[in-house]
């Protein structure tokens, strides 16, 4: 049984998530509510939960002010929202999960499924600290990225990475001055997230930054050749939208 807390200004957002959780869920137990930072974080700190469902906007602050109030978080933790959609773009950079409201209950079991994953502390404050600077004010678009290889969680700048590549449900990264890392995640889950920052699918199993495209040659094959020297293949269906990017991109420069 996972011991969880719901803290969510909103009482029936919070009465609708246990609701949900009793009958989807029977092997998490809520044991308590708040609804704001303070009273969420002393819930915290009193029922010291295995999860916490976390609102992002409350009167007295936001999730993120509760979380920061932690010198160490040792808990895991689900955001809850109706946040825009950059936001949900700095959750999806930061590897943070979370659940859109109103919260769809097939959603809402694969995040709990989630929690059986083994975590480390210094891998949630990591992610924590990754999403913290995602969401700045200043920032256009998510600039960090939270890698999972097998020996380690690697935290990433976004225009470092050249391209990446499938190797079936795994995803290689290249990038501009450090090694290549495998990493367990599908290309498509990052064809998703970096397709809005300037990232273009050339082919099935490639996904190039357009900013490191050096040339683009439609004979005697359609190919990309990158800064690194390397030749990505272009896909026939491809080929119009990818000529379309590169004049953006030269225009802009």
């Amino acid at each position: 049984m996972t011991t969880a807390v719901i803290i969510d200004d909103e009482a029936p957002a919070r009465d609708a998530l246990n609701s949900m959780l009793q009958h989807f869920c029977p092997n998490v137990k809520v044991i308590g509510q708040a609804h704001n930072v303070e009273s969420g974080y002393n819930l915290i700190l009193s029922q010291k939960p295995e999860v916490v469902f976390l609102d992002i906007q409350m009167p007295d602050g936001t999730g993120f002010d509760l979380l920061n109030k932690f010198s160490t978080i040792n808990f895991k933790f689900i955001i809850v929202t109706a946040y825009q959609e950059f936001a949900i773009q700095a959750f999806r950079f930061s590897a943070i999960d979370f659940l859109l409201k109103p919260i769809d209950p097939n959603e809402l079991i694969m995040a709990v499924e989630k929690l059986n994953e083994t975590i480390r502390e210094e891998e949630i404050n990591q992610k924590f600290q990754t999403l913290i600077e995602n969401i700045q004010p200043e920032a256009k678009a998510p600039q960090k990225i939270i890698l999972k290889t097998f020996e380690s969680v690697l935290v990433v700048n976004r225009e470092e990475i050249i391209r990446c590549e499938s190797h079936n449900n795994y995803t290689m990264f290249y990038f501009a001055n450090k090694p290549k890392v495998l990493v367990s995640t599908t290309l498509k889950e990052f064809d998703d997230m970096l397709s809005p920052s300037g990232f273009f699918r050339t082919h099935q199993s490639h996904l190039v930054n357009l900013n490191y495209v050096q040339n683009y040659r439609r004979f005697p094959e359609s190919v990309v050749v990158l800064m690194d020297g390397t030749t990505i293949p272009v896909s026939v269906r491809k080929r119009e939208l990818l000529t379309t990017l590169l004049k953006k991109i030269q225009r802009k420069s």
